[in-house]
């Protein structure tokens, strides 16, 4: 009872942990999100208001040829409508500026959440244990003069990268580890 108390004490423990990581990576990522909105609010909020002041330029220079065309002096007329015709074109080639630098589209395009990976560890969430002894094959097993080989199979779910297997030749002088 002593030991199955200690054990979900610290599973509830590290489990609390785990979840106080998550919820600190979850603010941290939605004040990013939100400092991105923020920051693409104001470039919309910049380019909304270079392009009102692109339109009150227009309509100005609108209004200015409207008048214009009602001139009936002639010398007038071509004194002010090439000074016009200058700021409609200077107008127009500004406009081209004002091109939206958001794609509305890709506006978090910067954010890729994929929790694909952690989920999958967290649902392999498990006491460790350990893997079963491999059992070695004595019909597999030889031996010579100087050389010794071993042959071993494990039916356990872990991986073994590698065993070591030392030996010792005794030559009457010195001994040695192979």
């Amino acid at each position: 009872q002593v030991n199955t108390a200690m054990h979900e004490a610290k599973l509830m423990e590290e489990c609390d942990e785990l979840m106080e990581i998550i919820r600190q990576r979850k603010q941290v990522i939605a004040v990013k999100i939100k400092e991105t909105k923020v920051m693409k609010l104001r470039k919309l909020a910049q380019q909304v208001a270079n392009c009102r002041q692109c339109l009150e330029r227009s309509t100005v220079l609108i209004n200015q040829a409207e008048h214009i065309l009602k001139e009936n002096d002639h010398a007038r007329f071509l004194q002010t409508a090439r000074n016009v015709a200058e700021r409609v074109a200077m107008a127009t080639a500004s406009s081209q500026v004002l091109i939206p630098d958001i794609n509305f589209n890709d506006a978090f395009e910067n954010f890729a959440l994929d929790f694909s990976r952690e989920k999958k560890l967290l649902e392999g969430l498990d006491y460790l244990t350990a893997p079963n002894p491999p059992a070695v094959r004595e019909e597999l097993c030889t031996a010579s003069h100087d050389t010794i080989t071993v042959h071993w199979s494990s039916e356990d779910e872990f991986s073994v990268s590698s065993y070591e297997l030392q030996y010792t030749i005794y030559t009457g002088q010195a001994t040695f580890l192979s």
